[in-house]
């Protein structure tokens, strides 16, 4: 691969550690309201367009309060978050200095408002350019759908086609495939299942392993 491709990262489970404190808000939350949520329906719920994760609460849980439970989960996890920091995943700070001295391009492609984003980095110290981020919450549809994906490679001013997406979660990875890109899946809390590879180009174990991907002459 030359150069000048762009890399399109998820931010939550990719360069920053927050999936697991998701899951656990979304049980409690859930908790709160009156259900038994378990941890692998709440790691459904990774990066998942907002009306699915309504129908999906409504259908499994018989729970039409969504906004409210979300509301509640994300208060919940920002309580947390004032006694502890949230954290970066294993290589995330070196990925993206080395990618800004090659040259390369790369933006951030993610389920988060823009003022999440400003609070994670302030933890993190991982400082993203706001010209470099691309949230669902700016499209119509979320992950899986491809609507974001599309919407960055508009950004980036590229086709989609022989550009990268590195992403963690099966909605997101669905998300950039039907896009177009080139699909990295790094694992964090689940290993891709069989449906999932369907939609994986490549799987890796860490940050540090995309670079081989980056620089591949295929």
């Amino acid at each position: 691969m030359e150069k000048d491709k762009v890399i399109f990262f998820d931010l939550d489970g990719v360069l920053i550690d927050t999936e697991p404190l998701y899951s656990r808000f979304w049980m409690e939350a859930m908790k709160a309201a009156g259900h038994d949520m378990s941890r692998e329906d709440s790691l459904k719920m990774r990066s998942l367009d907002r009306e699915l994760a309504r129908d999906f609460l409504r259908k499994t849980y018989y729970e039409d309060d969504y906004d409210r439970i979300r509301e509640l989960r994300k208060s919940l996890m920002e309580a947390y978050r004032k006694d502890h920091p949230i954290k970066t995943k294993a290589g995330a700070k070196e990925i993206i200095e080395r990618l800004d001295r090659e040259g390369i391009d790369w933006y951030i492609v993610t389920a988060s408002p823009l003022s999440r984003i400003n609070r994670y980095s302030e933890d993190t110290g991982l400082r993203f350019p706001e010209e470099k981020l691309i949230s669902t919450k700016t499209v119509e549809r979320g992950k899986p759908y491809p609507d974001v994906y599309l919407k960055a490679c508009e950004t980036a001013g590229v086709e989609a086609a022989g550009n990268i997406a590195v992403e963690d979660s099966p909605n997101g990875v669905r998300s950039a495939k039907a896009a177009g890109l080139t699909t990295v899946f790094i694992p964090d809390l689940t290993q891709p299942d069989e449906d999932d590879m369907k939609y994986c180009d490549h799987v890796i174990a860490e940050l540090g392993g995309l670079w081989d991907i980056i620089f591949s002459k295929d």
